[in-house]
Protein backbone atom coordinates (compact mmCIF):
# COMPACT_ATOMS: atom_id res chain seq x y z
CA UNK A 1 0.00 0.00 0.00
CA UNK A 2 1.13 3.40 -0.92
CA UNK A 3 1.32 6.29 1.79
CA UNK A 4 1.68 9.59 2.60
CA UNK A 5 3.38 11.29 5.46
CA UNK A 6 2.15 14.60 6.26
CA UNK A 7 4.34 17.03 8.15
CA UNK A 8 5.07 20.25 9.07
CA UNK A 9 7.47 22.66 11.46
CA UNK A 10 7.28 25.42 14.04
CA UNK A 11 10.74 26.46 14.49
CA UNK A 12 12.41 29.65 16.33
CA UNK A 13 13.15 31.47 12.89
CA UNK A 14 13.49 30.87 9.25
CA UNK A 15 16.74 29.69 8.50
CA UNK A 16 17.34 26.53 9.78
CA UNK A 17 21.00 27.34 10.26
CA UNK A 18 20.47 29.94 12.63
CA UNK A 19 17.88 28.68 14.74
CA UNK A 20 16.55 25.74 16.33
CA UNK A 21 13.41 23.16 16.00
CA UNK A 22 10.52 23.72 17.98
CA UNK A 23 7.92 21.29 17.35
CA UNK A 24 7.68 18.85 14.57
CA UNK A 25 4.35 16.72 13.46
CA UNK A 26 3.88 14.01 11.09
CA UNK A 27 0.94 11.59 10.26
CA UNK A 28 0.78 8.65 7.87
CA UNK A 29 -2.40 9.34 4.97
CA UNK A 30 -3.88 5.94 3.71
CA UNK A 31 -4.25 6.63 -0.16
CA UNK A 32 -7.81 7.74 0.41
CA UNK A 33 -6.07 10.94 2.37
CA UNK A 34 -7.34 8.97 5.28
CA UNK A 35 -5.54 9.51 8.77
CA UNK A 36 -4.00 6.37 9.78
CA UNK A 37 -1.45 7.33 12.75
CA UNK A 38 0.42 10.27 13.94
CA UNK A 39 3.23 11.51 15.75
CA UNK A 40 3.59 14.87 17.33
CA UNK A 41 6.67 16.69 18.81
CA UNK A 42 8.02 19.17 21.06
CA UNK A 43 11.73 19.14 20.65
CA UNK A 44 14.92 20.66 22.21
CA UNK A 45 18.57 20.67 21.62
CA UNK A 46 20.71 17.59 22.43
CA UNK A 47 22.76 19.34 24.63
CA UNK A 48 20.75 20.94 27.03
CA UNK A 49 21.09 24.56 25.37
CA UNK A 50 18.38 26.96 25.32
CA UNK A 51 16.98 26.73 21.80
CA UNK A 52 18.04 29.56 19.57
CA UNK A 53 14.83 31.47 18.93
CA UNK A 54 14.19 34.96 16.85
CA UNK A 55 10.98 36.87 19.33
CA UNK A 56 9.70 37.33 15.62
CA UNK A 57 8.92 33.47 15.36
CA UNK A 58 7.90 33.24 18.93
CA UNK A 59 5.62 35.73 18.45
CA UNK A 60 4.07 34.06 14.86
CA UNK A 61 3.61 30.32 16.64
CA UNK A 62 2.70 31.65 19.75
CA UNK A 63 5.57 29.04 21.82
CA UNK A 64 6.20 30.06 25.50
CA UNK A 65 10.04 28.59 25.38
CA UNK A 66 10.06 28.37 28.94
CA UNK A 67 6.62 26.43 29.14
CA UNK A 68 8.10 24.53 26.47
CA UNK A 69 11.79 23.38 28.02
CA UNK A 70 9.93 22.65 31.19
CA UNK A 71 7.17 20.09 29.60
CA UNK A 72 8.28 16.39 30.29
CA UNK A 73 6.93 15.67 26.75
CA UNK A 74 9.43 17.71 24.91
CA UNK A 75 12.51 15.01 24.01
CA UNK A 76 16.00 15.93 22.29
CA UNK A 77 16.58 15.82 18.44
CA UNK A 78 17.97 12.45 19.17
CA UNK A 79 15.72 11.14 20.86
CA UNK A 80 12.68 12.62 18.26
CA UNK A 81 14.91 10.75 15.55
CA UNK A 82 14.72 7.73 16.98
CA UNK A 83 10.55 8.82 17.35
CA UNK A 84 10.33 9.60 13.47
CA UNK A 85 12.16 6.38 11.97
CA UNK A 86 9.95 4.10 14.60
CA UNK A 87 7.18 5.73 13.18
CA UNK A 88 7.75 5.94 8.96
CA UNK A 89 8.94 2.26 9.05
CA UNK A 90 5.95 0.82 10.23
CA UNK A 91 4.48 1.71 7.26
CA UNK A 92 7.84 1.54 4.97
CA UNK A 93 7.60 -0.84 1.74
CA UNK A 94 10.49 -0.40 -0.69
CA UNK A 95 9.53 -0.77 -4.28
CA UNK A 96 12.91 -1.89 -5.51
CA UNK A 97 14.92 1.15 -4.75
CA UNK A 98 11.75 3.30 -4.41
CA UNK A 99 9.81 3.92 -1.16
CA UNK A 100 6.26 3.56 -0.60
CA UNK A 101 5.59 6.20 1.34
CA UNK A 102 5.76 10.28 -0.25
CA UNK A 103 6.51 13.27 1.77
CA UNK A 104 3.31 15.84 1.80
CA UNK A 105 2.73 19.34 3.22
CA UNK A 106 2.70 23.04 2.34
CA UNK A 107 5.77 24.61 1.22
CA UNK A 108 7.64 21.46 2.24
CA UNK A 109 10.18 22.05 -0.42
CA UNK A 110 11.08 25.40 0.49
CA UNK A 111 10.79 25.03 4.40
CA UNK A 112 9.63 22.03 6.21
CA UNK A 113 12.23 19.44 4.61
CA UNK A 114 14.99 21.25 5.13
CA UNK A 115 14.05 21.89 9.23
CA UNK A 116 13.96 17.78 9.17
CA UNK A 117 16.86 17.46 7.19
CA UNK A 118 19.02 19.75 9.59
CA UNK A 119 17.60 18.46 13.15
CA UNK A 120 15.84 14.95 12.64
CA UNK A 121 16.81 12.52 9.79
CA UNK A 122 19.26 13.65 7.84
CA UNK A 123 19.34 14.18 4.09
CA UNK A 124 20.83 11.00 3.31
CA UNK A 125 18.30 9.12 5.50
CA UNK A 126 15.48 10.62 4.65
CA UNK A 127 16.78 9.75 0.50
CA UNK A 128 16.82 6.66 1.79
CA UNK A 129 13.45 6.19 3.36
CA UNK A 130 11.15 8.77 1.88
CA UNK A 131 9.98 8.54 -1.91
CA UNK A 132 12.54 11.17 -3.61
CA UNK A 133 9.10 13.03 -5.39
CA UNK A 134 6.91 14.41 -2.76
CA UNK A 135 3.29 16.37 -2.96
CA UNK A 136 3.85 20.10 -1.96
CA UNK A 137 0.49 21.40 -1.83
CA UNK A 138 1.58 25.20 -2.30
CA UNK A 139 2.70 24.23 -5.99
CA UNK A 140 -1.20 23.00 -6.69
CA UNK A 141 -1.96 26.53 -5.47
CA UNK A 142 1.01 28.14 -7.77
CA UNK A 143 -0.18 26.30 -10.68
CA UNK A 144 -3.92 27.06 -10.19
CA UNK A 145 -3.17 30.42 -9.92
CA UNK A 146 -1.00 30.34 -13.56
CA UNK A 147 -4.19 28.78 -14.82
CA UNK A 148 -6.03 31.86 -13.87
CA UNK A 149 -8.82 29.20 -11.42
CA UNK A 150 -7.25 30.96 -8.19
CA UNK A 151 -7.03 34.44 -7.67
CA UNK A 152 -3.32 35.74 -7.87
CA UNK A 153 -2.50 36.77 -4.47
CA UNK A 154 -3.26 34.04 -2.51
CA UNK A 155 0.09 32.63 -0.86
CA UNK A 156 -0.26 31.55 2.46
CA UNK A 157 -2.24 28.45 3.90
CA UNK A 158 -4.41 30.60 5.59
CA UNK A 159 -5.90 32.64 2.48
CA UNK A 160 -5.93 29.48 0.90
CA UNK A 161 -8.47 28.09 3.78
CA UNK A 162 -10.20 31.21 3.71
CA UNK A 163 -11.07 30.94 -0.42
CA UNK A 164 -11.81 27.63 -0.96
CA UNK A 165 -14.76 28.29 2.21
CA UNK A 166 -12.70 25.66 4.83
CA UNK A 167 -12.76 25.72 8.55
CA UNK A 168 -10.06 27.26 10.08
CA UNK A 169 -7.87 25.85 12.41
CA UNK A 170 -5.40 26.94 14.75
CA UNK A 171 -2.77 28.81 12.29
CA UNK A 172 0.99 27.91 13.27
CA UNK A 173 0.24 24.83 15.04
CA UNK A 174 1.98 22.37 13.19
CA UNK A 175 -0.52 19.44 13.40
CA UNK A 176 -3.05 21.88 12.72
CA UNK A 177 -1.78 23.40 9.68
CA UNK A 178 -1.10 19.36 8.66
CA UNK A 179 -4.33 19.21 9.08
CA UNK A 180 -6.06 22.13 6.88
CA UNK A 181 -3.35 21.16 4.19
CA UNK A 182 -4.91 17.89 3.78
CA UNK A 183 -8.30 19.71 3.81
CA UNK A 184 -7.26 21.86 0.69
CA UNK A 185 -5.56 19.10 -0.97
CA UNK A 186 -9.25 17.40 -0.73
CA UNK A 187 -11.03 20.34 -1.97
CA UNK A 188 -8.28 20.70 -5.24
CA UNK A 189 -9.08 17.21 -6.36
CA UNK A 190 -12.64 17.91 -5.97
CA UNK A 191 -12.12 21.40 -8.24
CA UNK A 192 -9.70 19.20 -10.65
CA UNK A 193 -12.55 16.11 -10.86
CA UNK A 194 -15.65 18.59 -11.53
CA UNK A 195 -13.64 20.71 -14.34
CA UNK A 196 -12.25 16.84 -15.75
CA UNK A 197 -16.52 15.99 -15.45
CA UNK A 198 -17.63 19.28 -16.61
CA UNK A 199 -16.08 18.46 -20.22
CA UNK A 200 -13.07 20.86 -19.17
CA UNK A 201 -9.32 19.64 -20.28
CA UNK A 202 -8.53 16.53 -18.42
CA UNK A 203 -5.53 17.60 -15.73
CA UNK A 204 -3.40 14.92 -14.37
CA UNK A 205 -3.13 16.90 -10.73
CA UNK A 206 -1.05 13.88 -9.38
CA UNK A 207 1.65 14.71 -11.70
CA UNK A 208 1.60 18.30 -11.34
CA UNK A 209 2.18 17.99 -7.84
CA UNK A 210 4.55 15.58 -7.79
CA UNK A 211 8.28 17.55 -7.72
CA UNK A 212 11.06 16.28 -9.39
Amino acid sequence: MNYLIGFDTETGGLDCKKADLLTAYFCILDEDLKLVEELDLKLKPNDGRFPICESQALAVNKINIKEHLENPNTITYSEGKAKVMAFIRKYLKKKGRYSNIKAFGYNILGFDIPWVQEYLIPKDDWLSTIHYKCIDVMQAVDFLKEATWFPPELGSLGTVVNYLGLPQRDAHNAREDTLMTVDVYRKILEIMKSKKDGGGQSQDLISLLEAE
